[in-house]
């Protein structure tokens, strides 16, 4: 899931990695599953079969033919036995009984705990055996890959480092773990979560679960016994042929290493090809994206000079635009100092503006009082001047009486020097004038009585 693959090409490379068909991968089966999600993930196509050269050695020999110089595996229990063969050939010698020479190995699993020198604590075994009969939910005796994954999970270990210390535990490549190699597992998690100690690459003589080591050991120890007959020669001839039994078990078994060793070189020897073809790809694939990057970085370096002319241009006005943006800020400044200012003077305006509204409301008041006042004073004065004409009317009339007066007292006079003079001929007629100015007088006055009422 981390490779970020497509589900369906997933399920595939888990198809093709199941050689076995068991619904479960194995160490091997593993490492062909991830060999082809790195090869999907580098863009190569998923085969549509396991090439050979893929199969793992442990399933392709199942039904590969035998290799050149191999040996066969030691015959059955039901078959005749060699030393029946051998004997029958001598003539008159009685066959030994089948029963007499001891082929089959013996798998002992009543070995004390104790006894056996074993890598997991005696003081972890039991809580190890309590924990696989917990996680055995169907009870066959065996955990499996989805039984365990919980347990696994649980340590915060990388999967690779999980699928390792699997491969290690499952020794027969079963895809279950026994109670031994569970308990195997857990110790080397423990180890490697409290003490930070990596699983080994091989498992070491003290790390074999106790019950496959002593099923080895018996079953090297138990090739070639044999009962004694009391027969000499047929002692020394059923002792020759356990002994040929023997090397002929440990030969057998060498080879059978070997040939593993071989498939193993084998299979490393293909993978070595595979990747240096992989390489040689990658190197050709790197060549042309080498030479395709030094044609971009020529042009790349083309733009990087026409981008420093423009970067030295866009400094320029940058530099520019600092100084006119340095001038608009200090106009702005003093421009809120204004503004400031203003806000001070409008507010002082504002509160001379509310004060003259008052004064204005009192003149408005007084102004008032002072019309009402001015009515008064200007009816005083229409009377008053009505006053003044008819005074001035009264004095126009006493002036023109004081000039008849004036006129009448000359003429008594002039009419007095006459008469002193002795002339009485030339006297005016004093009384009409008397009279009429008497009766103007009067009639003036009668007209002003008249006006004023």
């Amino acid at each position: 899931i981390n490779s970020k693959l497509p589900l369906d090409v997933l399920g595939k490379i888990w198809d093709l990695s199941d050689v076995d068909k068991d619904g479960h991968l194995d160490k091997e089966e593993f490492t062909v599953a991830m060999h082809l999600v790195y090869r999907t993930m580098e863009k190569e196509p998923v085969p549509s079969s396991l090439p050979s050269s893929l199969i793992p050695p442990s399933k392709r020999k199942k039904s590969a033919p035998a290799l050149p110089g191999a040996v066969a595996v030691l015959p059955a229990l039901s078959a005749t036995p060699p030393v029946a063969s051998a004997a029958s050939a001598m003539g008159g010698i009685t066959p030994l009984n089948p029963s007499a020479v001891n082929l089959s190995p013996k798998h002992s699993f009543k070995s004390s705990p104790a006894a056996v020198n074993w890598v997991v604590p005696v003081a972890d075994r039991e809580k190890y055996k309590e924990l696989f009969k917990t996680t055995d939910t169907d009870g066959d005796g065996f955990i499996s890959g989805t039984e365990i994954i919980e347990i696994f999970m649980q340590s915060n270990l990388s999967q690779t480092m999980l699928a390792q210390i699997w491969g290690l535990a499952d020794t027969k490549q079963t895809g279950k773990l026994t109670p031994e190699q569970f308990a195997l597992a857990m110790h080397f998690i423990q180890q490697k979560v409290t003490k930070g100690v990596d699983p080994p690459s091989n498992l070491t003589s003290d790390m074999i679960p106790p019950s496959e080591r002593t099923a080895a050991s018996d079953s090297g120890s138990s090739v070639g016994s044999v009962e004694l007959t009391g027969n000499k020669e047929l002692d020394d001839l059923s002792q020759e042929i356990a002994q040929l039994q023997r090397e002929k078990f440990f030969l057998e078994q060498e080879i059978r290493e070997k040939e593993e060793t071989i498939r193993q070189k084998n299979s490393d020897v293909q993978n070595m090809q595979l990747d240096l073809d992989r390489e040689s790809s990658s190197l050709h694939s790197l060549e042309s994206q080498k030479q395709d990057a030094q044609g971009r970085l020529e042009e790349m370096d083309q733009q990087r000079s026409k981008l420093e002319a423009i970067l030295n241009d866009l400094k320029q006005k940058c530099q520019e635009e600092t100084q006119q943006i340095s001038s608009l800020q200090s106009q702005v400044r003093s421009q809120e100092t204004n503004v400031r200012s203003q806000e001070d003077e409008l507010s002082r305006t504002k509160a001379d503006l509310s004060r003259l509204q008052e004064e204005e409301a009192q003149l408005e008041q007084r102004l008032v009082s002072g019309r009402v006042q001015l009515d008064g004073i200007v009816n005083s004065l229409k009377t008053t001047q009505d006053e003044i004409n008819q005074a001035r009317i009264k004095l126009s009339l006493i002036q023109d009486t004081q000039k008849e007066l004036t006129q009448t007292i000359e003429q008594y006079n002039s009419a007095l020097r006459e008469i002193n003079g002795g002339n009485f001929s030339n006297l005016p007629d004093l009384s009409e004038g008397v009279a009429q100015r008497e009766n103007g007088g009067l009639r003036i006055e009668d007209s002003h009585v008249q006006q004023q009422q």
